[in-house]
């Protein structure tokens, strides 16, 4: 059973502590300094995006090198076999993965600067001269902290750890509250009409 952080856009406030914590916890850990999580934000409402570590994941299918694989329920990237393709971005039907690159030294360990692409481009088409992308993904924090820093760190407790279990659970008690609802509607539209 599978376990991603769920979250509750009524009461992010939009902060991005879960990011600070993330990218801390995995640069203390020597992993890539970016966010596993992407924040999103559209007429007041914010959220982030992450990985649900799917059964049978298609982002660990599509993968050419094995870079990405399932273990004990959590999809994990090993950064040092990736070779930034990109399928797993353009596989994930969450959008959950994002390719995030530091760059590499030179000749003689220089480091060539060269300009970024525009803001509104795609991560997923752009590149830079000497940045070797790297495929980005929430792994629950079990390589870096043990314990997600996203949820234990969130100022507003918006995200919140889940199983596959707790949301069908949870889908399955609406889908009846709403089936009783639409009963209760239809019996006091029924009631009018006799009166």
């Amino acid at each position: 059973m599978s376990s991603y952080i769920a979250v509750d856009p009524d009461k992010c406030i939009g902060c991005k502590t879960c990011e600070a914590a993330c990218a801390s916890s995995h640069r203390r850990a020597g992993m890539q300094r970016r966010h596993r999580l992407i924040f999103v934000s559209n007429r007041g409402i914010s959220t982030v995006v992450t990985c649900h570590h799917c059964d049978d994941a298609p982002c660990v299918n599509v993968c050419p090198v094995e870079a990405l694989k399932a273990e004990d329920g959590v999809v994990r990237t090993d950064e040092q076999r990736c070779i930034g393709c990109k399928l797993c971005a353009i596989a994930c039907p969450y959008g959950a993965i994002e390719p995030s690159g530091t760059p590499v030294s030179g000749v003689a360990g220089v480091m060539y600067k060269t300009p970024a692409a525009p803001a509104g481009q795609s991560p997923l088409i752009t590149w830079e001269i000497g940045v070797s992308p790297i495929a980005v993904k929430c792994d629950l924090c079990t390589g870096a902290a043990g314990k997600p820093q996203c949820v234990a760190n969130c100022l507003s407790g918006a995200l919140k750890l889940v199983t596959d279990e707790e949301i069908n659970r949870e889908t399955r008690y609406r889908n009846v509250m709403s089936a009783n609802a639409s009963e209760v509607m239809m019996l006091d539209s029924w009631n009018e009409r006799r009166l």
